[in-house]
């Protein structure tokens, strides 16, 4: 697939940080998705059955942000590449999670790319996820 559908700053309010006091409260952070889609198939039949529902996936995003506290960028990037994989049947994901984290510093983030194949075998390991 070639057609990318990107979907840029999606405000989450999570509980995301190394430190307890940053895990405490909810805190915001951003989220950016680009995904494979087939925009030639949606756009012959006109029709969101066609194509990926941005408005439920986002949903989903937050829904699992939201889920339980996560220490590192990394972890919840990983778990929404995961996500987007299995909801949006597209066999490519970007994912880009930033949020504030220090004094004089726009935001950090962190950026990952993961095809379906590397979705089952980060799955295959659930020792290794962190708690």
């Amino acid at each position: 697939m070639a057609d990318t559908l990107h979907l840029q700053d999606i405000t989450i309010e999570c509980r995301l940080g190394v430190y307890d006091w940053e895990r405490a409260t909810p805190q915001t952070a951003w989220v950016d998705l680009e995904l494979a889609v087939d925009a030639a198939a949606a756009a012959a039949a006109d029709d969101v059955e066609a194509t990926v529902d941005y408005a439920a996936l986002v949903q989903s995003v937050r829904r699992l942000a939201q889920s339980r506290p996560y220490r590192l960028l990394e972890t919840l990037a990983e778990e929404i590449a995961s996500l987007v994989l299995g909801e949006a049947g597209t066999p490519w994901v970007r994912v880009r999670v930033k949020k504030r984290a220090l004094e004089g510093v726009g935001y950090a983030a962190v950026e990952l790319e993961r095809t379906r194949s590397a979705r089952r075998r980060y799955l295959a390991r659930p020792a290794e996820r962190p708690p």
